[in-house]
């Protein structure tokens, strides 16, 4: 941690250790307390094994408590058969999974805190990437999907143009009828327009 950067949850400044983590949409620095404090589903508080699909997956219902007061899950076998199971934090509000002080190492105890919190910030990272890439190639797809209909209406005001343009020129015989002006005609009347012009130019002669 770097020194006078504060706790994100607790606001102390004396946590040598910060975890980046994702909460409601925004990324926060946070001491390790905090985070298995904010984190009372995510794993034991007793044994502190992070709930994990592959390796430590989340007690069944016969084998699990559930913190009065909170939503901490317990390990039975780790809180035993108390039916008002209270977890630490509940039953002691001065309490802390993480707060070492000059006086004392970094035990086992300690060391198992903090490999929780860590995991558990992985974690709420891993899936901020996930939702994060998703949310980009959502954007993409907007993107081209914009870009297309802007072509689209660049192609029909192309369009528009060129018909005023060729409605304002004088007519014009081809082979396929006229062109030009805004009564252009068809091959036949085309042939019929220019029959006649043939027989006023052999009156003329």
């Amino acid at each position: 941690m770097q020194a006078g950067e504060a706790c994100g949850g607790c606001g102390s400044s004396e946590k040598w250790v910060l975890h980046t983590i994702r909460q409601r949409g925004s990324y926060r620095r946070i001491c390790t307390d905090c985070v298995l404090k904010n984190h009372p589903s995510l794993f034991c508080p007793l044994c502190l094994v992070v709930f994990d699909k592959e390796s430590s997956p989340l007690p069944p219902l016969s084998d699990r408590l559930m913190c009065l007061h909170c939503s901490t899950i317990a390990h039975r076998s780790c809180a035993g058969s108390s039916p008002s199971f209270l977890c630490p934090p509940c039953s002691n509000p001065s309490f802390a999974f993480f707060d070492p002080t000059p006086k004392r190492a970094i035990d086992l105890e300690l060391a198992k805190a903090l490999l929780a919190a860590a995991r558990i910030a992985a974690t709420s990272i891993h899936k901020a990437a996930a939702a994060a890439r998703v949310d980009a190639e959502r954007r993409v797809k907007e993107a081209a999907f914009a870009r297309k209909k802007a072509r689209e209406a660049l192609d029909g005001i192309a369009f528009l143009f060129v018909a005023k343009e060729t409605s304002k020129k004088p007519l014009r015989l081809t082979p396929n009828g006229v062109e030009g002006g805004k009564n252009a005609t068809n091959g036949l009347l085309s042939l019929s327009a220019a029959a006649a012009q043939r027989s006023a130019h052999a009156s003329e002669d």
